[in-house]
């Protein structure tokens, strides 16, 4: 009995083994493409926009976009960053490692290029002082500004069922004075996780009756 005991643990724990599993895509040393040429960029976003006045002028509100800010980027972003053109913009000239903290009282902007293997769900968590704006593809997805250091708890993103193929998480990092500091860590997991074939449930099924079986036969 101790035989059919083990092929049945063994059938089990092939299922669970073949379970799918949240894998870390980007973290602070992931390498990505940066652009640290963009200066103050105040006087782009008018008075009391989302890019706020250098040495706190214009105060250091907490700020929750529900939209995209529509920012008019100038040259040194290239002629479409967010459409994945960088013709002509200050941008590294490929992949570097992102630093956690640049000059104060100016933005950088940054673009992690990642590859998924299948449809997958997406978690992203961010830390930022001061303020940050965040894309994938070019589709805004959350604009936060808030006082204090960068907690990489602080803001957090799901996204369901990304496709599968090429990607670009687009980033744009905003300060106005007192420091710097940035945290990131996205993780993917494959959508069909958590929902086994119907091959996996067949040997759900015969571990557990196995299971059984050998429970009542060393009971005789």
């Amino acid at each position: 009995m101790k035989i059919l005991r083990s092929a049945a643990l063994g059938a089990l724990l092939a299922v669970c083994a073949g379970a799918a599993h949240a894998v870390v895509i980007i973290n602070n040393s992931t390498t990505g493409l940066y652009n640290d040429g963009l200066g103050d960029l105040e006087a782009i976003d008018g008075p009391f926009g989302f890019l706020l006045g250098p040495n706190v002028s214009e105060g250091d509100p907490t700020v929750s976009l529900i939209a995209d800010p529509g920012i008019l980027y100038p040259a040194t972003f290239g002629t479409d960053w967010l459409g994945g053109d960088y013709s002509g913009g200050a941008w590294s000239g490929g992949p570097v490692t992102i630093p956690t903290s640049w000059a104060v009282n100016s933005e950088t902007a940054i673009v992690y290029d990642f590859v998924l293997g299948s449809s997958s769900d997406i978690h992203i968590d961010l830390g930022v002082d001061n303020g940050i704006l965040v894309w994938l593809d070019g589709v805004f997805l959350l604009g936060e500004q808030a006082g204090g250091g960068s907690n990489i708890v602080e803001y957090d993103i799901d996204l369901a069922a990304v496709g599968a193929g090429s990607h670009s998480l687009q980033i744009l990092r905003e300060d106005h004075g007192g420091g710097t500091d940035y945290d990131i860590s996205v993780d993917a997991t494959p959508t069909t996780a958590g929902v086994p074939e119907p091959a996996s449930l067949l040997l759900v099924g015969l571990g557990l009756a196995g299971l059984g079986f050998a429970r009542r036969s060393s009971l005789n």
